[in-house]
């Protein structure tokens, strides 16, 4: 999803939002008039400067190629290729959404499971892009999200070390948010409103912890579409409310809870001002760059008070795009030109250094030599070598879902509807919009 940008003056939209971004080629091999053209429609506006550079140094490293970054001008990704393919003016590259984004495009898109690269990413991830059994899209990464929490903070919090492990229950959560209140001039944590953020990200908890099964969630989703759910009265969702409850108590903006900011959270978990923030490892380039000395991990949203419950010790991991290439009005050079591109990402180690440390992707395949330098990415890859992670619903929500579930999620937040309200208008939802 897309996120603000510190610094930049960006707005906070949609993965799909605008990303206006230049590309540079400072000591190219040959003159850009020689080269192949290969446009990359791209909405990662987080990540915009990081993205120039590393365009910049592929583009410098060979002589056949020129990569050039193509802008959203305010469409979501789905509005802007139906006007370039109609122009007949389509990318040759594109960072697409998952599987359901690319069944939209799948007779637009080139098969990718012929790319050296796809033998040295695991299948669940691979999963991610694949429409009728074909590698339509390469994930781009993993993403992670609960608790971002600045550890300073917590460890004069507890007064000592503190423990990521230690958060067990929902009990726990409140003793460590009282704790960091007792703290002169701190709060405790932030909720950003944005409704990616409450109906895509916050809401996912309670989908994915419906079971511990795979099969066991999706049919709690199509039970939902069918009206079999008395939400009212389901265990998983109740405790999802009151973790919320929790959060809506003692988050800093709670006098103005819709109007919060997201560039003032990076700012106060940043400058140790807030403890906590529910949000993603996303945010680590504005984090890094608000505060590059500080130390940052993430935390669980528990929802129960069993100690040690499924998800009271996994965070939502997931891969959140894919990176497809057009068949239908691309060159086989452009094609070529495209792979390679994604080859020097993936496979070459100077791609690679790039493509950790500089966009700050968490690597996810076994080729990879370059490991992330950043204290939030360390975090996660723990979670994900001790398989702790929760799977993202939120992939498979129809396109209406968070943009619905968001809003009421909001008047919830600001106080407009009580609980009744909020499950009346989840159930409404999926009951009479979701299909």
């Amino acid at each position: 999803m897309k996120k603000r940008t510190l610094g930049l003056g960006l707005v906070t939209l949609l993965a799909s939002t605008v990303f206006i971004a230049g590309c540079g080629s400072n000591g190219d091999k040959g003159s850009s008039a020689d080269k192949a053209e290969i446009s990359l429609l791209i909405g990662k506006e987080e990540i915009a400067t990081e993205l120039d550079e590393t365009i910049a140094k592929y583009n410098s490293s060979q002589d056949k190629y020129e990569v050039k970054v193509l802008p959203l001008a305010g469409q979501n990704i789905n509005e802007k290729l139906t006007s370039l393919y109609a122009a007949k003016n389509a990318p040759v590259m594109m960072n697409m959404g998952v599987a359901s984004d690319l069944a939209l495009w799948e007779d637009k898109l080139l098969d990718l499971s012929d790319l050296p690269l796809v033998e040295n990413i695991e299948q669940t991830y691979l999963d991610s892009g694949i429409v009728n059994g074909k590698q339509l899209g390469i994930p781009t990464t993993i993403e992670a999200f609960g608790f971002l929490y600045n550890k300073e903070v917590l460890d004069e919090a507890v007064g000592g070390d503190f423990d990521q492990n230690s958060i067990q229950s929902r009990s726990d959560l409140e003793d460590l948010i009282k704790k960091i209140e007792a703290l002169d001039g701190k709060v405790a944590l932030e909720i950003s409103p944005m409704d990616w953020s409450l109906g895509a990200h916050f809401s996912n908890i309670m989908f994915t912890n419906q079971s511990d099964t795979t099969e066991g969630r999706h049919q709690f989703m199509t039970d939902m579409q069918d009206g079999k759910v008395d939400l009212a009265k389901n265990e998983v969702y109740n405790n999802w409310v009151d973790t919320f409850d929790l959060m809506k108590e003692h988050n800093a903006a709670k006098k103005s809870a819709l109007s919060a900011d997201y560039d003032s959270a990076t700012l106060g978990l940043a400058n140790g001002d807030i403890g906590l923030w529910f949000m993603g490892n996303w945010a680590m380039p504005q984090l890094l760059e608000a505060n590059p000395d500080a130390t940052y991990g993430i935390l669980p949203v528990p929802i129960s008070d069993e100690e040690g419950a499924y998800g009271n010790t996994q965070i939502s991991i997931g891969v959140p795009q894919t990176w497809a290439i057009d068949a239908s009005q691309s060159t086989e050079e452009q094609q070529a030109g495209a792979k390679d591109f994604l080859n020097w990402m993936y496979e070459d180690e100077e791609g690679q250094d790039y493509y950790v440390n500089k966009l700050g992707f968490i690597p996810i395949n076994s080729s990879n030599k370059v490991e992330p330098k950043d204290s939030l990415s360390q975090s996660v890859l723990g979670y994900l070598q001790e398989d702790r992670g929760l799977e993202w619903m939120n992939a498979y929500y129809p396109p209406t879902a968070f943009p619905s579930m968001g809003a009421s999620i909001q008047k919830y937040l600001g106080g407009e509807i009580d609980r009744d309200g909020l499950t009346e208008e989840i159930v409404n939802y999926w009951k009479n919009d979701s299909k």
